[in-house]
């Protein structure tokens, strides 16, 4: 998880320029089976901040409850991913100023939607977070090729509930970011009240736990894709 309320450092050494290109199918699938690539997946946060925005996909790697985001382009930083990913989906123009990080994680999936479906595929992905404007909000509509449905869910519903680990661990790095702002806020406020910063830090303490290892109780399901398989979470 990332506390910093600013951003994921990029480190651009001798002025990197992008020759990125368009790869057909098969010289993408190969790519896949050879490379990691990186993904930029969002958080969306309801106008009070109260709820999170997430998609049921109905296609490979992750047939359910997932991140709204998607594939980085080489040279972008990641807020800059997000931005672009927000234009594409949802036709939104976000400032990157408005993107908080929220962690990292590393994805290996058993399957993908690209041929050889069984080789799967695998992800380096950057987490942030974006509070929408009430103006925003109808706009946050997912393209029913690869969505079957979308709903807000409060974030301990989505800690405690049956979702993918990844997920989980994503909210509760935000609830721990959130924790940490309002520990930074007690202590500049109120230096010598030991007893609320006390308070604040055991919270944050507890939020800042390690993902549990080993095999997760939940299981991916998608029976219009008569698939089943489970999560298995290594630190």
């Amino acid at each position: 998880m990332i506390l910093s309320n600013t951003g994921i450092p990029h480190h651009n050494t001798g002025g990197f320029v992008s020759h990125r290109k368009f790869l057909a199918d098969k010289e993408y699938g190969e790519a896949l089976d050879t490379l990691v690539k990186a993904c930029s997946d969002m958080l969306l946060i309801s106008p009070d901040g109260e709820r999170i925005f997430l998609g049921k996909r109905k296609v490979q790697p992750q047939p359910d409850w997932w991140f709204v985001g998607g594939r980085m382009f080489p040279g972008e930083t990641p807020k800059e991913s997000c931005t672009r990913l927000l234009k594409r989906e949802l036709g939104l123009e976000i400032s990157v100023s408005r993107l908080r990080p929220v962690c990292c994680q590393s994805l290996a999936w058993g399957m993908r939607e690209q041929l050889p479906k069984t080789n799967g595929t695998t992800d380096s992905q950057f987490v942030l977070s974006l509070q929408l404007e009430e103006t925003e909000l109808e706009k946050v509509v997912l393209d029913e090729k690869e969505y079957e449905a979308s709903q807000w869910v409060e974030p301990q519903s989505i800690v405690m509930g049956n979702f993918h680990p990844a997920l989980k661990f994503a909210v509760r790095s935000l609830l721990a970011a959130r924790k940490f702002s309002e520990l930074k806020a007690a202590v500049v406020a109120a230096p010598d009240n030991y007893v609320e910063v006390a308070k604040l830090a055991i919270e944050l303490v507890a939020l800042t736990a390690d993902a549990p290892e080993g095999e997760s109780d939940y299981r991916v399901v998608a029976p219009s894709l008569q698939y089943e398989c489970a999560v298995t979470t290594m630190l």
